[in-house]
């Protein structure tokens, strides 16, 4: 058994346990609420129905045509979780129960939205888009401005059972998902277990026998944490006697992996989704302050020292695993990454014991928190139907289905005696109370090279009732079937560092203020988070070009940025 780190550890390991056993209780309640069936197979929600809402579709039941009916859609297939959408078994059984065929344009999550768009321009564009391509000011932009997306309200009423029983489940989903004119443009993606594991997401992961090794406490500040770095790199905790130690490092264009996200929260509020602080009724800027200015300079500090991967600004997710799971020892200190997995694949079961993620750093102004969601607002769309969709009630019913257990199970996990069974009798679910219904049989996670083709993963999900509080947890929470008990937990104990601010509410803004929110914002953001890492790697230099930062800020119309978001606001709460 592993000696228990020194230090402030102990102290918060006591404060967050007793934190998880009233939450875990809380949580509890809401999901003994769930009436779903266990065990349920794919082909057995197949059913007839004579029941038809217009002519060749049937309001419930399957197939959703007697006949085949094919919808052109595009898809921006995410790079994990599948190997071929096309070639997908899920694919072909959704095809075979629906009687649905989708004419696929399939597009590499890097570079989807730009080819969209020059579909969208071109008038070329197919009949429904899936991924999650739309924020709010986009679906104003295109459904009420341009009638390119059609409104879905009568055929949501219609058709949309199960996305209806997710409304009933939380009624403020319904709201978020109606722009101002009244229409809903798009269905959003909401994981399972309300905000689970996705609620702090800006984690780091820190080899934890690397730290026992040398005898060093878990990092606390962030001074504490630039000495475990030099140690991490100096002091050969890998054991071959090879300097070949990577203190930090990262990816970009995935789930918060870029390093300097947890960094930059250890000086003040920093939020990578808006650029946005909301306290007290007001909105803020936070890519302009003097902690985000002060977060820029010691993490310069630590790349000039050779502490950082240099390649953490240009790798992507798949490079990163290959760090983590580098064959014989460990050679990575720490990681960012939105979940472990990401980095290590779980299924290296040893490699994967060494690392866990650690509390917020305290920085030297005294600041110490988290981004954490603590509440679901639903924002933008992962299904949208266009103008161009001759079938536009059968496609609403093939949306449904990704609200429903059986078959977001289906396309997430996999296949029935594979990927998953029924549980054994006696188990109990994620929160340690609700009887299990479902166990993983296997489990990988991104930061694995897929062996199967048989989910689709991010590449669709929507509403999602609570399906992941109920599959079994049981021996190990190493096992890899274990692991979303495991991120749970690694969440749940960073709930009493979650930031002092207010959560952003969904927004929908009139035309002429979304238009500019879009026009706005793909620019800022772009310009902020190239400064951002030219500062760090020394391209341009904290104090010297701080002022011509700030210039470049206001050219791009942050300050009418901010008045968009504080107007709208302001409007919402009246």
């Amino acid at each position: 058994m592993k000696k228990e780190l020194k230090g402030v550890g102990k102290m918060r390991t006591k404060n967050w346990l007793s934190m998880l056993m009233v939450l875990l209780m809380a949580i509890s309640l809401v999901a003994c609420g769930s009436t779903q069936k266990p065990g349920t197979e794919i082909n057995d929600i197949v059913q007839s129905s004579s029941d038809t809402e217009s002519p060749g579709v049937a309001s419930s039941g399957l197939p959703i045509t007697p006949e085949k009916t094919t919808i052109s859609a595009f898809i921006m297939q995410m790079p994990t979780g599948m190997i071929d959408v096309k070639t997908n078994t899920f694919t072909t059984e959704m095809e075979e129960m629906t009687n649905v065929h989708l004419d696929m344009v399939v597009a590499p999550n890097d570079g989807a939205k730009e080819k969209l768009n020059l579909l969208l321009a071109s008038d070329d564009y197919p009949e429904i888009i899936l991924g999650g391509l739309f924020n709010n000011a986009e679906l104003v932009k295109y459904g009420t401005e341009e009638k390119i997306l059609i409104p879905l309200n009568d055929l949501i009423d219609k058709y949309a059972i199960n996305l209806k029983e997710r409304w009933s489940e939380h009624p403020s989903y319904k709201n978020d998902m109606t722009s101002l004119d009244g229409n809903i443009y798009g269905i959003p993606a909401a994981d399972s277990g309300t905000t689970g594991h996705g609620a702090a997401s800006m984690k780091l992961w820190m080899n934890m026998d690397w730290l026992e090794k040398l005898g060093l406490d878990m990092p606390v500040t962030t001074e504490d944490f630039h000495s475990v770095l030099k140690a991490f790199k100096t002091q050969d905790p890998n054991g071959n006697n090879k300097q070949d130690e990577i203190p930090l490092t990262g990816a970009i264009n995935t789930w918060n992996a870029d390093p300097y996200l947890f960094l930059l929260n250890a000086f003040d509020y920093y939020d990578n989704g808006t650029l946005l602080k909301l306290k007290d009724g007001k909105v803020s800027f936070c890519a302009n302050t003097d902690g985000f200015k002060q977060g820029l300079k010691y993490i310069a500090t630590l790349y000039n020292e050779g502490l950082i991967d240099p390649a953490a600004f240009t790798q992507n997710e798949q490079q990163l695993s290959a760090i983590g799971n580098n064959e014989g020892v460990a050679i990575a200190g720490a990681a960012a990454a939105g979940h472990l997995g990401m980095f290590v694949g779980v299924n290296n079961i040893e490699r994967c014991k060494q690392y866990d993620n650690i509390f917020p750093l305290q920085g030297p102004n005294g600041y110490m928190g988290t981004p954490y969601a603590k509440d679901v607002r639903l924002s933008g769309a992962q299904f949208v139907i266009t103008d161009k969709c001759k079938r536009p009630d059968v496609a609403i019913r093939w949306a449904d289905l990704f609200c429903s257990e059986e078959i977001t199970v289906r396309s997430q996990i996999g296949i029935k005696g594979k990927q998953w069974d029924d549980a054994d009798p006696g188990t109990v679910g994620m929160d340690g109370v609700t009887p299990a219904t479902r166990k993983y049989l296997t489990f990988e996670t991104s930061g694995e090279v897929a062996k199967t083709n048989d989910t689709w993963g991010w590449t669709m999900r929507l509403i999602e009732p609570n399906w992941k509080a109920t599959f079994q947890v049981e021996g190990d929470i190493y096992d890899p079937t274990n692991y979303e008990a495991r991120l749970y937990r690694a969440t749940i104990k960073l709930l009493p560092y979650a930031a002092d601010v207010d959560q952003m509410p969904s927004f929908w803004m009139n035309n002429d203020d979304s238009s500019k929110i879009n026009q706005i914002f793909t620019p800022l953001n772009d310009y902020v988070k190239t400064s951002i890492v030219e500062f760090i790697t020394g391209k341009k230099d904290v104090d010297k070009d701080w002022d011509t930062y700030i210039s470049g800020l206001s050219k791009l119309n942050y300050e009418e940025y901010v008045r968009l978001y504080q107007t709208a606001y302001d409007a919402l709460v009246k």
